[in-house]
């Protein structure tokens, strides 16, 4: 086998890992405390683009006469998860603070993978298409589109960061968006091409070995993100792994960016943020970086001390980024 395969290989392995491990853990954080949708006014099921919808989580206090607006990426591997995701209890005391102090949420939908067709470049033109919405309907829903930043966690980061590092005119994208002023990027891939690095092997059979293997036999979450086999097209793979790693789109005019990463995360390896870091510290740009000791993907075994801080690092970036 050439260095080349053996390389690809390893990528395709560790990526389903990576999307097998976020799959098969889907739902184990969903208990509510004080979920956003139970607070002032959301409106839901708007429609952004054919067959795409988002909801809008209003300000539960006037302070602007215009809202400033942060938008919300939902995580699940690119391959299930609901814009609904905000109302876990993760972001729960953050996202009501920030309603709080007259800031509007809005969680769009995006294309996730369906049988063999990739998501990709769909869910990431969704998120410039969402922003184009939020352009277009400024004044209808009293809007500052001159204060908008970007939050994900999970893929939902991923394509946060794809969609703020990246020019339109890469995937295409003929309408204008308002410009983005930050990024909160939770435990988000940023170099697909590195994870073949990285020991998640135990994890995935430690995994595998809770599944059927009825289900094991019908899951390929690697091919369904690709949109190809990736063993048997290496070169096509690598481009694939280049294309979509925001790592490597960064530029030293992108927006800076909130990191918040576990250490022990075996899903997303803490190594994935740290390279972020590095990047952003070699080209001098703006970003703040917080690593949660002995922390896992979803803060699973985080304490009450370290998720309250994650509260706090969200808000206090959101306000420290505004723009008057």
């Amino acid at each position: 086998m050439t260095i080349v395969k053996k390389k690809a290989t390893r990528i395709v392995l560790s990526i389903t890992a990576l999307l097998l491990l976020i799959t098969v853990g889907l739902g184990t954080f969903f208990v509510s405390n004080d979920p956003p949708i139970l607070n002032g006014e959301v409106l839901y099921q708007i429609l952004y683009k054919e067959g795409r919808y988002l909801d809008i989580y209003r300000p539960t206090q006037n302070s602007y006469t215009k809202s400033p607006v942060l938008l919300y990426f939902h995580g699940g591997a690119w391959v299930t998860g609901r814009k609904e995701a905000i109302n876990v209890n993760r972001y729960n005391d953050a996202i009501n603070n920030l309603r709080q102090n007259g800031y509007t949420i809005i969680t769009p939908e995006y294309t996730l993978a369906d049988g063999d067709q990739s998501p990709f470049p769909r869910c990431i033109i969704d998120a410039y298409d969402a922003l184009h919405w939020v352009k277009q309907h400024a004044d209808e829903y009293q809007l500052d589109i001159n204060n908008i930043g970007l939050f994900g966690e999970s893929a939902g980061a991923h394509i946060a960061m794809m969609t703020a590092y990246s020019q339109m005119e890469d995937f295409e994208v003929g309408d204008s968006i308002p410009a983005i002023h930050y990024v909160i990027d939770v435990y988000g891939p940023t170099d697909l091409g590195l994870l073949y690095e990285y020991q998640t092997m135990d994890s995935l059979n430690s995994v595998m070995e809770s599944v059927p293997n009825t289900i094991v036999r019908t899951l390929n979450l690697t091919e369904q993100v690709c949109g190809f086999n990736p063993r048997k097209d290496s070169i096509r793979a690598q481009d694939f792994m280049n294309t979509y790693s925001p790592l490597r789109r960064i530029a030293q005019e992108v927006p800076p960016t909130l990191i918040i990463q576990g250490d022990s995360d075996l899903i997303v390896p803490y190594g994935q943020s740290d390279a972020l870091r590095q990047k952003f510290e070699a080209l001098e740009i703006g970003h703040e970086f917080h690593e949660l000791k002995g922390v896992g993907h979803a803060f699973r075994g985080a304490s009450k001390s370290q998720k309250d801080s994650v509260q706090n690092w969200i808000v206090e970036f959101v306000k420290r980024h505004y723009q008057s």
